[in-house]
């Protein structure tokens, strides 16, 4: 079992992340020794470097003389020696103008990913609210023509989702208000996941009504938790290939790779999130194989007790104690906004 650091071990630990960080190059001890405060030789830190090499904090590259943060080093650096920044109030107004206004919960997200790819110069998600939880308040269903209907679930979180029926034959006014008074009167106050699994225990004395069947049938579809379409939005700003990790294409081939995949990002996204928390996973840490090589970082927004997730995604050497915070401020702004 690895002994607790020493105060000097911290610091320099703190000063090789925080310097590797910055440059992007192997940290020296002779680096650190004309930066160090405390003025220790080269040779002390020199010492020091080792140690924390032998505990699996640093990492040694062949062609180096410095020394590189291993995820066990990042990992401690987060828990126990980051000081987070304070954001830029050209940074905060940019967001918050940008995404003032009247938007579609749709436009906000796909807005919010935008920005907050720009802001922070990683690739950028933002998921759509889960909705399983979410309670139905009114059902509607209104004729488009005669052969589709359009189904209207207002929640109580405020939002709205929408999905078209197609049927075979048209259904008069007075039999589909008839309809919207029945749904309305047995599945509102209820959970979408609840719905789902009991739809034909609530509603099958009328499955053979067309369009009652019609519904039921499709029931997977109209009570899903995510929408169809625009679960993630993603912000991918020309600045990530300034990265010097992303010199070589090649290099981004883990993370194109993901986003050809909504499914998988939702599951990278799901797995981050933790209530009142935001979340860190370097290298290592993350379960999908292609993410081995990068960090996430994501934090909850919530709108009427459902939530989503806003994460930023780049290389372990990461500005965390800028990302942490700017994130968090995305996923606030866009609690409000939803909310307002």
């Amino acid at each position: 079992m690895t002994r607790e650091l020493t105060q000097r071990e911290k610091e320099v630990l703190r000063e090789v992340v925080h310097y590797f960080i910055l440059t992007a190059n192997p940290v020296a001890s002779k680096f650190l020794s004309s930066r160090h405060g405390a003025g220790l030789s080269s040779a002390t830190i020199r010492h020091v470097m080792a140690q924390l090499e032998e505990f699996g904090f640093l990492n040694h590259p062949h062609t180096s003389a410095g020394r590189v943060p291993t995820d066990k080093g990042y990992r401690f650096y987060l828990d126990s020696l980051i000081s987070l920044d304070s954001l830029a109030e050209e940074e905060t107004s940019r967001i918050s103008e940008g995404l003032n206004g009247s938007m579609e919960s749709g436009e906000l997200l796909s807005e919010a990913s935008r920005l907050l790819g720009k802001v922070s110069k990683q690739l950028s998600l933002v998921s759509a609210p889960y909705l399983g939880d979410a309670v139905l308040t009114k059902i509607e269903l209104v004729s488009l023509n005669s052969k589709k209907i359009l189904v209207v679930i207002s929640l109580e979180t405020g939002l709205i989702k929408t999905i078209v029926l197609e049927v075979e034959s048209e259904v008069d006014q007075n039999k589909l208000a008839k309809i919207n008074s029945l749904l309305t009167e047995r599945l509102s106050g209820l959970k979408l996941s609840e719905i789902r699994g009991t739809i034909l225990e609530r509603v099958g004395d009328y499955s053979d009504e067309e369009l009652i069947g019609r519904f039921t049938s499709m029931s997977d579809r109209i009570f899903a938790p995510m929408p169809e379409t625009d679960k993630v939005h993603i912000g991918m700003p020309q600045d990530l290939l300034t990265h010097p990790e992303f010199e070589l294409p090649e290099n981004l081939k883990g993370i194109l790779e993901i986003l050809g995949d909504e499914n998988v990002i939702l599951h990278i996204l799901e797995k981050g999130e933790r209530t009142d928390q935001i979340m860190v996973k370097i290298g290592t840490e993350n379960e999908d194989a292609k993410l081995k090589e990068y960090s996430l970082i994501t934090a909850k927004y919530e709108v009427g007790g459902v939530s989503g997730t806003v994460g930023v995604v780049g290389p372990r050497r990461m500005q965390y104690s800028r990302l942490i915070p700017l994130v968090d401020f995305v996923a606030k702004v866009i609690s409000s906004k939803l909310t307002s």
